[in-house]
């Protein structure tokens, strides 16, 4: 097994400077491996593979993209993901489902600190007042190594600013750098606010291979300079600058509030961040967590179905993948918090482990937990199982996947009834907003549903329910 994957990573890599050759290649593994995958999710994802360059899909120029603008370290990186997550990940994971009777979540997000070098209106992050103690080295590594023993080889880290940790991690004489240099068989996706991200950081991250930045963006130079700070654009512009130079994998994410929505839903957005040389970008609803949340930031159930209406159309029309975390949901089977099969879960600068890093409610930490698995004992206690309770039985509707804004009394009843508390002072999301979240979220509930069943670009997905082919979060 180990030669035939390794031989499907050279082949791949090998291919990298003949584009047309790769794609027929492609062509040809979808076409076997959709007879050959482990799971009918792998197959229905090879069949759209197959179809997708049968008939010349923006994705596939954005392949093309990906040959022609990343060195070889990339790329490889890359097909690695591929091979030991999603492929022989995948058969860890349904071999520790038989073993321990739970599927285990895909993938870790790490916040490894809350300091930041800059204090942006809003961040979730934030809300954590910037401060210490963080994440050892040891830490992460223990994370990391837990999260591999079921299959897991794509990390995420935020903060806090990652980058701030770059060389070295406080207590150690290592840093984010060499945590990417030990699991070089992983792929890890930072995200960063990328002021301090240079010709020299992007040039390690080239050599690295296994590291993609998603840089935060919140439009143009107005919108960014307004929440991030005077100056904090032209860094930006720098950072993807430097990145597109060293033909590094990066890609941008992005926050929308009631400030910024029209501009970053706008196609001159989209294309700034295609030419800049971004391959990727997250969206982000703004959510009012944390002490004293700016309630003027959060939009309106109308502009949530704008962004989603826009980011569909660039995923289907733009050499670019867009994922929105809210509602790209019929594409990932709703909300992916709390250890669901195929979701994730979230480990705070203080060890707190939480369902979603905007769910910041924790009934374990990995510093006061006796246990070789706290990650598992976590994702096996009452209130993840809360969470993906009220996954199964709300998300009748995958445009309103999330137990926070969309279905707010799951995460209210799980916090109350399981002793899990909050992971920063200040917070009111569960009282003093809870009835203002709950009105949004009959408001937006009632346009989703019309999205869902009549939409043009959602009945399809509709359809699939119907006909019993939906693959269930749980």
């Amino acid at each position: 097994m180990l030669k035939i994957k390794e031989r499907l990573v050279n082949t791949v890599a090998n291919l990298a400077s003949d584009e047309d050759k790769l794609i027929g290649r492609l062509g040809t593994v979808a076409r076997i491996g959709r007879h050959l995958a482990p799971a009918r999710l792998h197959r229905k994802q090879l069949s759209q593979l197959q179809w997708a360059i049968d008939n010349d899909h923006p994705a596939i120029e954005l392949i093309r993209r990906v040959v022609r603008d990343t060195n070889r370290n990339t790329l490889q990186g890359f097909v690695n993901l591929f091979v030991n997550h999603a492929w022989d990940g995948y058969r860890r994971r349904k071999q520790f489902e038989k073993e321990h009777g739970l599927f285990p979540p895909s993938f870790v997000v790490i916040s490894p600190l809350a300091a930041c070098n800059l204090n942006c209106v809003g961040c979730y992050a934030g809300a954590y007042g910037h401060r210490e103690p963080n994440l050892t080295y040891e830490d992460m590594q223990k994370i990391i190594e837990e999260a591999r023993q079921w299959g897991c080889r794509f990390i995420a880290i935020t903060g806090g600013e990652p980058t701030l940790y770059w060389d070295r991690i406080p207590g150690s004489d290592r840093g984010i750098c060499d945590l990417c240099r030990q699991y070089d068989d992983m792929v890890f996706l930072m995200y960063t606010n990328g002021t301090l991200l240079g010709e020299e950081m992007a040039a390690q991250m080239a050599k690295l291979g296994n590291i993609t930045p998603g840089i935060s963006i919140e439009g143009f130079r107005r919108e960014t300079d307004a929440r991030r700070g005077e100056g904090v654009f032209e860094k930006i512009m720098r950072a993807m600058e430097a990145l597109h130079s060293q033909h590094v994998f990066f890609g941008a994410s992005v926050t929308y509030t009631t400030q910024n929505v029209d501009v970053v839903s706008s196609d001159e957005f989209v294309e700034m961040l295609i030419d800049k040389g971004c391959f990727y970008s997250w969206y982000f609803m703004y959510v009012p967590v944390g002490r004293e949340p700016d309630l003027s930031l959060m939009i309106t159930p109308e502009q949530r179905k704008q962004v989603a209406h826009k980011t569909w159309e660039w995923l289907t029309t733009r050499p670019i993948f867009i994922a929105d975390f809210w509602n790209s949901g019929p594409l990932v089977q709703g909300c992916i918090a709390a250890g669901r099969p195929n979701g994730y879960i979230h480990i705070t600068h203080e060890g707190d482990i939480c369902p979603c890093v905007f769910m910041m409610y924790s009934a374990h930490n990995i510093h006061k937990m006796d246990s070789e698995t706290p990650l598992i004992d976590a994702v096996k206690s009452d209130f993840f199982a809360k969470i993906r309770k009220g996954q199964r039985e709300k998300e009748n509707n995958p445009l309103a996947p999330c137990q926070i804004v969309d279905h707010p009394e799951v995460l209210k009843e799980a916090v109350e009834t399981t002793g899990a508390h909050s992971t920063q002072e200040g917070q009111t999301l569960l009282d003093e907003l809870h009835p203002l979240i709950a009105q949004k979220a009959k408001e937006w509930q009632e346009i989703a549903d019309e999205m869902w069943t009549h939409s043009g670009v959602y009945c399809g997905f509709a359809d699939e329910y119907e006909d019993g082919n939906w693959l269930h979060p749980g």
